[in-house]
Protein backbone atom coordinates (compact mmCIF):
# COMPACT_ATOMS: atom_id res chain seq x y z
CA UNK A 1 0.00 0.00 0.00
CA UNK A 2 3.03 2.19 0.45
CA UNK A 3 4.75 1.57 -2.64
CA UNK A 4 1.39 2.38 -4.46
CA UNK A 5 1.28 5.51 -2.12
CA UNK A 6 4.55 6.28 -2.86
CA UNK A 7 3.81 5.83 -6.91
CA UNK A 8 0.40 7.93 -6.72
CA UNK A 9 3.18 11.01 -5.31
CA UNK A 10 5.36 10.60 -7.95
CA UNK A 11 2.67 11.16 -10.45
CA UNK A 12 1.36 13.77 -9.07
CA UNK A 13 4.85 15.39 -8.70
CA UNK A 14 5.41 13.98 -12.38
CA UNK A 15 1.98 15.65 -13.39
CA UNK A 16 2.46 19.07 -11.57
CA UNK A 17 5.78 19.43 -12.80
CA UNK A 18 4.62 18.69 -16.84
CA UNK A 19 2.25 21.21 -16.18
CA UNK A 20 3.99 23.71 -14.97
CA UNK A 21 6.82 23.35 -17.92
CA UNK A 22 3.77 23.15 -20.18
CA UNK A 23 2.98 26.79 -19.20
CA UNK A 24 6.41 28.11 -19.34
CA UNK A 25 6.80 26.66 -22.52
CA UNK A 26 3.65 28.74 -23.59
CA UNK A 27 4.72 31.37 -22.21
CA UNK A 28 7.74 31.63 -24.38
CA UNK A 29 5.82 30.93 -27.14
CA UNK A 30 3.21 33.57 -26.91
CA UNK A 31 6.08 35.83 -26.35
CA UNK A 32 8.04 34.73 -29.26
CA UNK A 33 4.94 35.57 -31.50
CA UNK A 34 4.46 38.81 -29.21
CA UNK A 35 1.52 38.05 -27.44
CA UNK A 36 3.08 39.25 -24.21
CA UNK A 37 -0.37 39.81 -22.54
CA UNK A 38 -0.63 35.73 -22.97
CA UNK A 39 2.62 35.39 -22.46
CA UNK A 40 2.57 37.16 -18.67
CA UNK A 41 -0.57 34.94 -18.28
CA UNK A 42 0.87 31.85 -18.74
CA UNK A 43 3.93 32.50 -17.28
CA UNK A 44 2.10 33.60 -14.06
CA UNK A 45 0.28 30.75 -13.67
CA UNK A 46 2.86 28.46 -14.35
CA UNK A 47 5.60 29.66 -11.95
CA UNK A 48 3.02 29.45 -8.95
CA UNK A 49 3.19 26.13 -8.02
CA UNK A 50 6.52 24.81 -7.01
CA UNK A 51 5.57 22.01 -4.60
CA UNK A 52 7.35 19.29 -6.28
CA UNK A 53 10.45 21.19 -7.91
CA UNK A 54 11.95 24.22 -8.54
CA UNK A 55 12.39 24.80 -12.40
CA UNK A 56 15.08 26.98 -13.65
CA UNK A 57 13.60 28.30 -16.77
CA UNK A 58 10.26 29.65 -15.52
CA UNK A 59 12.22 32.15 -13.95
CA UNK A 60 14.43 32.62 -17.11
CA UNK A 61 11.15 33.04 -19.26
CA UNK A 62 9.26 35.20 -16.58
CA UNK A 63 12.54 37.77 -16.76
CA UNK A 64 11.83 37.92 -20.78
CA UNK A 65 8.33 37.94 -20.58
CA UNK A 66 8.40 41.24 -17.87
CA UNK A 67 11.82 42.64 -19.75
CA UNK A 68 9.55 42.32 -22.40
CA UNK A 69 6.40 44.60 -21.18
CA UNK A 70 9.06 47.47 -20.61
CA UNK A 71 10.65 46.68 -24.03
CA UNK A 72 7.16 47.07 -25.91
CA UNK A 73 6.02 50.04 -27.56
CA UNK A 74 2.29 49.31 -27.25
CA UNK A 75 0.57 51.11 -24.47
CA UNK A 76 -1.59 48.23 -23.76
CA UNK A 77 1.26 45.91 -23.10
CA UNK A 78 3.16 48.84 -20.53
CA UNK A 79 0.22 48.70 -18.52
CA UNK A 80 0.29 45.02 -17.91
CA UNK A 81 2.83 46.05 -14.74
CA UNK A 82 3.94 49.07 -13.08
CA UNK A 83 7.60 47.89 -12.75
CA UNK A 84 8.56 45.26 -14.87
CA UNK A 85 11.87 45.57 -15.19
CA UNK A 86 12.32 45.12 -11.16
CA UNK A 87 9.90 41.80 -11.34
CA UNK A 88 12.70 41.17 -14.51
CA UNK A 89 16.04 41.26 -12.53
CA UNK A 90 14.45 39.55 -9.62
CA UNK A 91 13.46 36.40 -12.23
CA UNK A 92 16.97 36.01 -13.34
CA UNK A 93 18.54 36.03 -9.95
CA UNK A 94 16.17 33.69 -8.93
CA UNK A 95 17.13 31.75 -11.86
CA UNK A 96 20.56 31.90 -11.79
CA UNK A 97 20.08 30.69 -7.74
CA UNK A 98 18.40 27.70 -8.83
CA UNK A 99 20.39 26.68 -11.65
CA UNK A 100 23.01 24.11 -9.97
CA UNK A 101 24.00 22.55 -13.24
CA UNK A 102 25.04 26.32 -15.44
CA UNK A 103 22.38 26.38 -17.90
CA UNK A 104 21.39 29.57 -17.29
CA UNK A 105 24.48 31.31 -17.71
CA UNK A 106 24.44 32.15 -21.29
CA UNK A 107 20.61 33.01 -22.02
CA UNK A 108 20.65 35.53 -18.41
CA UNK A 109 24.02 37.14 -19.34
CA UNK A 110 22.09 37.60 -22.82
CA UNK A 111 19.28 39.16 -21.27
CA UNK A 112 21.34 40.65 -18.20
CA UNK A 113 23.86 42.42 -20.75
CA UNK A 114 19.81 44.36 -22.36
CA UNK A 115 18.74 45.23 -18.99
CA UNK A 116 21.65 47.40 -18.78
CA UNK A 117 20.37 49.87 -21.33
CA UNK A 118 16.61 49.50 -20.05
CA UNK A 119 17.24 50.22 -16.23
CA UNK A 120 19.36 53.49 -18.14
CA UNK A 121 16.72 54.37 -20.01
CA UNK A 122 14.50 53.88 -16.83
CA UNK A 123 16.53 56.01 -14.74
CA UNK A 124 16.56 58.70 -17.05
CA UNK A 125 13.04 58.92 -17.55
CA UNK A 126 12.91 58.51 -13.70
CA UNK A 127 14.59 61.84 -12.95
CA UNK A 128 13.21 63.42 -15.93
CA UNK A 129 9.80 63.02 -14.26
CA UNK A 130 10.83 64.15 -10.45
CA UNK A 131 11.24 60.71 -9.12
CA UNK A 132 14.72 61.30 -8.11
CA UNK A 133 14.26 58.24 -5.42
CA UNK A 134 12.80 55.48 -8.23
CA UNK A 135 16.61 56.96 -10.89
CA UNK A 136 18.62 56.09 -7.97
CA UNK A 137 17.33 52.65 -7.91
CA UNK A 138 17.61 52.34 -11.42
CA UNK A 139 20.63 53.40 -11.82
CA UNK A 140 22.31 51.30 -9.02
CA UNK A 141 20.77 48.45 -10.85
CA UNK A 142 22.88 48.85 -13.89
CA UNK A 143 26.26 49.06 -11.17
CA UNK A 144 24.94 46.03 -10.04
CA UNK A 145 24.46 44.38 -13.19
CA UNK A 146 27.74 45.56 -14.88
CA UNK A 147 29.50 44.26 -11.19
CA UNK A 148 28.46 40.59 -11.40
CA UNK A 149 31.07 38.05 -12.40
CA UNK A 150 29.75 37.05 -15.37
CA UNK A 151 30.43 40.57 -17.13
CA UNK A 152 33.98 40.61 -15.51
CA UNK A 153 35.95 39.49 -19.22
CA UNK A 154 34.87 42.90 -20.56
CA UNK A 155 33.90 44.90 -17.37
CA UNK A 156 33.75 48.32 -17.54
CA UNK A 157 33.54 51.46 -15.01
CA UNK A 158 30.73 53.22 -16.13
CA UNK A 159 31.08 56.83 -14.57
CA UNK A 160 28.23 58.24 -15.99
CA UNK A 161 26.16 56.29 -14.39
CA UNK A 162 28.28 57.03 -11.01
CA UNK A 163 28.31 60.45 -11.98
CA UNK A 164 24.36 60.40 -12.42
CA UNK A 165 23.63 58.33 -9.55
CA UNK A 166 25.44 61.03 -7.23
CA UNK A 167 22.51 63.31 -9.10
CA UNK A 168 19.95 60.67 -8.27
CA UNK A 169 20.91 60.40 -4.73
CA UNK A 170 21.49 64.58 -4.23
CA UNK A 171 18.23 65.54 -5.48
CA UNK A 172 16.51 62.91 -3.22
CA UNK A 173 18.50 64.17 -0.42
CA UNK A 174 20.38 60.98 0.45
CA UNK A 175 23.30 62.36 0.93
CA UNK A 176 25.75 59.49 2.01
CA UNK A 177 25.03 57.68 -1.17
CA UNK A 178 25.38 60.95 -3.06
CA UNK A 179 28.11 61.05 -1.18
CA UNK A 180 29.61 57.59 -2.11
CA UNK A 181 29.07 58.40 -5.71
CA UNK A 182 30.55 61.88 -6.31
CA UNK A 183 33.69 60.20 -4.14
CA UNK A 184 33.99 58.06 -7.04
CA UNK A 185 33.43 59.77 -9.65
CA UNK A 186 36.40 62.31 -8.70
CA UNK A 187 38.42 58.58 -8.18
CA UNK A 188 37.49 58.41 -11.83
CA UNK A 189 38.49 61.68 -12.91
CA UNK A 190 34.78 61.88 -13.83
CA UNK A 191 32.36 64.95 -14.12
CA UNK A 192 35.44 67.49 -13.55
CA UNK A 193 34.64 70.90 -11.56
CA UNK A 194 30.93 69.66 -10.83
CA UNK A 195 32.15 66.37 -8.96
CA UNK A 196 33.66 68.93 -6.42
CA UNK A 197 30.91 71.40 -6.45
CA UNK A 198 28.34 68.64 -6.49
CA UNK A 199 30.32 66.76 -3.07
CA UNK A 200 31.04 70.22 -1.47
CA UNK A 201 27.01 70.79 -1.39
CA UNK A 202 25.99 67.58 -0.43
CA UNK A 203 28.64 67.51 2.27
CA UNK A 204 27.82 70.46 3.66
CA UNK A 205 24.16 69.45 3.94
CA UNK A 206 25.14 66.26 5.51
CA UNK A 207 26.93 68.76 8.35
CA UNK A 208 30.40 67.73 7.22
CA UNK A 209 31.28 71.61 6.86
CA UNK A 210 35.52 70.98 7.30
CA UNK A 211 35.05 68.24 4.29
CA UNK A 212 33.03 70.40 2.17
CA UNK A 213 35.24 73.16 2.37
CA UNK A 214 38.43 71.18 1.73
CA UNK A 215 36.88 69.75 -1.67
CA UNK A 216 35.08 72.96 -2.39
CA UNK A 217 39.06 74.27 -2.72
CA UNK A 218 40.59 71.64 -3.75
CA UNK A 219 37.86 71.56 -6.93
CA UNK A 220 39.03 75.41 -7.12
CA UNK A 221 42.83 74.76 -7.57
CA UNK A 222 42.21 71.80 -10.24
CA UNK A 223 39.86 73.97 -12.13
CA UNK A 224 40.51 77.77 -11.58
CA UNK A 225 38.46 79.07 -14.43
CA UNK A 226 34.92 76.97 -14.26
CA UNK A 227 31.77 78.80 -14.00
CA UNK A 228 30.24 75.88 -11.63
CA UNK A 229 33.10 75.79 -9.22
CA UNK A 230 33.03 79.40 -8.99
CA UNK A 231 29.18 79.44 -8.12
CA UNK A 232 29.60 77.28 -5.21
CA UNK A 233 32.30 79.14 -3.83
CA UNK A 234 30.46 82.16 -4.23
CA UNK A 235 27.36 80.88 -2.85
CA UNK A 236 29.56 79.25 0.11
CA UNK A 237 30.83 83.07 1.42
CA UNK A 238 27.76 84.94 0.50
CA UNK A 239 26.26 82.63 2.98
CA UNK A 240 28.88 82.32 5.82
CA UNK A 241 29.26 86.09 6.34
CA UNK A 242 32.77 87.01 4.46
CA UNK A 243 31.54 89.03 1.46
CA UNK A 244 35.27 89.96 0.52
CA UNK A 245 35.90 86.64 -0.38
CA UNK A 246 32.70 86.21 -2.71
CA UNK A 247 33.49 89.73 -4.00
CA UNK A 248 36.68 88.16 -5.40
CA UNK A 249 35.47 84.95 -6.92
CA UNK A 250 31.92 86.98 -8.38
CA UNK A 251 34.91 88.97 -9.90
CA UNK A 252 37.11 86.81 -11.25
CA UNK A 253 33.33 84.84 -12.96
CA UNK A 254 32.52 87.77 -14.67
CA UNK A 255 35.37 88.29 -15.89
CA UNK A 256 35.14 84.66 -17.38
CA UNK A 257 31.50 85.05 -18.43
CA UNK A 258 30.64 88.85 -18.59
CA UNK A 259 27.18 88.58 -19.78
CA UNK A 260 26.21 86.35 -17.37
CA UNK A 261 23.66 88.61 -15.21
CA UNK A 262 23.06 85.92 -12.73
CA UNK A 263 26.85 86.98 -11.21
CA UNK A 264 25.55 90.77 -11.17
CA UNK A 265 22.33 89.92 -9.78
CA UNK A 266 24.75 88.14 -6.43
CA UNK A 267 26.91 90.99 -6.79
CA UNK A 268 23.82 93.30 -5.85
CA UNK A 269 22.68 90.92 -3.26
CA UNK A 270 26.20 91.34 -1.99
CA UNK A 271 26.62 95.08 -1.92
CA UNK A 272 23.10 95.18 0.16
CA UNK A 273 25.05 93.10 2.69
CA UNK A 274 27.86 95.84 3.15
CA UNK A 275 25.21 98.45 2.87
CA UNK A 276 26.21 99.54 -0.66
CA UNK A 277 22.60 100.34 -1.89
CA UNK A 278 23.86 102.59 -4.56
CA UNK A 279 26.17 99.79 -6.39
CA UNK A 280 23.51 97.34 -5.73
CA UNK A 281 21.04 99.25 -7.51
CA UNK A 282 23.81 99.70 -10.34
CA UNK A 283 23.97 95.66 -10.36
CA UNK A 284 19.91 94.29 -10.50
CA UNK A 285 19.64 96.91 -13.35
CA UNK A 286 22.82 95.59 -15.09
CA UNK A 287 21.76 91.93 -14.16
CA UNK A 288 18.12 93.33 -16.04
CA UNK A 289 19.84 94.48 -18.83
CA UNK A 290 21.50 91.39 -19.98
CA UNK A 291 18.49 89.18 -18.50
CA UNK A 292 15.26 91.43 -18.81
CA UNK A 293 12.90 88.34 -17.29
CA UNK A 294 14.86 88.16 -14.12
CA UNK A 295 12.41 87.85 -11.64
CA UNK A 296 14.78 87.99 -8.54
CA UNK A 297 16.31 91.29 -10.01
CA UNK A 298 13.06 93.30 -10.89
CA UNK A 299 11.60 92.51 -7.17
CA UNK A 300 14.87 93.13 -5.11
CA UNK A 301 15.14 96.67 -6.99
CA UNK A 302 11.90 97.71 -6.49
CA UNK A 303 12.40 96.85 -2.40
CA UNK A 304 15.21 98.62 -2.57
CA UNK A 305 12.95 101.58 -3.83
CA UNK A 306 10.52 100.85 -1.27
CA UNK A 307 12.94 100.64 1.21
CA UNK A 308 14.00 104.28 -0.09
CA UNK A 309 10.80 105.50 0.27
CA UNK A 310 10.13 104.35 3.71
CA UNK A 311 13.26 105.92 5.12
CA UNK A 312 12.08 109.03 3.70
CA UNK A 313 8.55 108.82 5.49
CA UNK A 314 10.31 108.19 8.73
CA UNK A 315 12.61 111.29 8.29
CA UNK A 316 9.15 112.88 7.21
CA UNK A 317 7.44 111.92 10.25
CA UNK A 318 10.08 113.67 12.96
CA UNK A 319 9.45 116.69 11.33
CA UNK A 320 7.17 118.76 13.80
CA UNK A 321 6.44 122.09 11.67
CA UNK A 322 3.20 121.33 10.26
CA UNK A 323 3.88 123.27 7.07
CA UNK A 324 7.40 121.53 6.03
CA UNK A 325 5.83 117.90 7.61
CA UNK A 326 2.97 118.54 4.47
CA UNK A 327 6.09 119.64 1.97
CA UNK A 328 7.95 116.48 3.15
CA UNK A 329 5.11 113.91 2.58
CA UNK A 330 4.23 115.27 -0.58
CA UNK A 331 7.79 114.51 -1.36
CA UNK A 332 7.28 110.73 0.22
CA UNK A 333 4.48 110.06 -1.99
CA UNK A 334 6.01 110.56 -4.77
CA UNK A 335 8.84 107.90 -4.18
CA UNK A 336 5.63 105.63 -3.42
CA UNK A 337 4.79 106.35 -6.68
CA UNK A 338 7.77 105.16 -8.07
CA UNK A 339 7.77 102.43 -6.57
CA UNK A 340 4.81 100.91 -8.23
CA UNK A 341 5.84 100.28 -11.75
CA UNK A 342 9.02 97.42 -10.24
CA UNK A 343 6.04 95.47 -8.59
CA UNK A 344 3.74 95.83 -11.69
CA UNK A 345 6.98 94.55 -13.46
CA UNK A 346 7.30 91.48 -10.77
CA UNK A 347 3.96 90.79 -11.80
CA UNK A 348 4.29 91.03 -15.75
CA UNK A 349 7.01 88.11 -14.80
CA UNK A 350 5.60 86.18 -12.68
CA UNK A 351 1.66 86.59 -12.35
CA UNK A 352 0.10 86.37 -8.95
CA UNK A 353 3.06 86.55 -7.29
CA UNK A 354 2.20 87.18 -3.40
CA UNK A 355 4.62 89.62 -2.13
CA UNK A 356 4.75 91.96 -4.61
CA UNK A 357 0.67 91.67 -4.45
CA UNK A 358 0.46 92.63 -0.99
CA UNK A 359 3.17 95.21 -1.09
CA UNK A 360 1.06 97.27 -4.42
CA UNK A 361 -2.22 96.76 -2.32
CA UNK A 362 -0.27 98.65 0.44
CA UNK A 363 1.41 101.60 -2.29
CA UNK A 364 -2.57 101.37 -3.75
CA UNK A 365 -4.14 102.61 -0.47
CA UNK A 366 -1.26 105.12 0.65
CA UNK A 367 -2.05 106.86 -2.78
CA UNK A 368 -5.69 106.31 -2.96
CA UNK A 369 -6.48 110.15 -2.25
CA UNK A 370 -3.65 110.99 -4.83
CA UNK A 371 -5.46 109.34 -8.21
CA UNK A 372 -8.56 107.90 -8.69
CA UNK A 373 -6.58 104.94 -10.35
CA UNK A 374 -5.20 103.58 -7.48
CA UNK A 375 -8.44 103.18 -5.38
CA UNK A 376 -9.80 101.35 -8.13
CA UNK A 377 -6.86 99.25 -8.17
CA UNK A 378 -6.52 98.97 -4.96
CA UNK A 379 -9.97 97.08 -4.85
CA UNK A 380 -8.56 94.80 -8.14
CA UNK A 381 -5.63 93.48 -6.11
CA UNK A 382 -7.46 92.92 -2.63
CA UNK A 383 -9.82 90.97 -4.42
CA UNK A 384 -7.20 89.32 -5.93
CA UNK A 385 -5.40 88.24 -2.51
CA UNK A 386 -8.74 87.59 -0.75
CA UNK A 387 -9.17 84.82 -3.75
CA UNK A 388 -6.00 82.96 -2.54
CA UNK A 389 -6.87 82.68 1.25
Amino acid sequence: MRKLSFILVMLICVSTVFAQKSKVTGAQNYLTSGKIDKAKEAIDQGIQDEKCVNYPKAYLVKGKVYQGIFESPLPAYKKLEKNPLDIAYAAYLKALELDAKGKMLKPVKAQMTNMIPNYTNEAVNRYNNGDFAGALDAFEKVLEIEAMDMFKENSVVDTAVIFNAGMAAQKSENYDKAIKYYKQSIDYNYGGAKSYANLSHVLKHAGKEEESVKFLHKGFELFPNDSWMLVELINYYMMGGEPQKADDYLNKAIALDPNNGSFYRAKGTLFEKTKELDKAEEMYKKALELSPDDFTSQYNLGLLKLNEAIAKHKEANEIMDAKKYNEAIKVVYTEYEKVIPYFERVLEMQPGEKNSLITLKELYFKLRNEKEDYLEKYNEVKTQLDGME
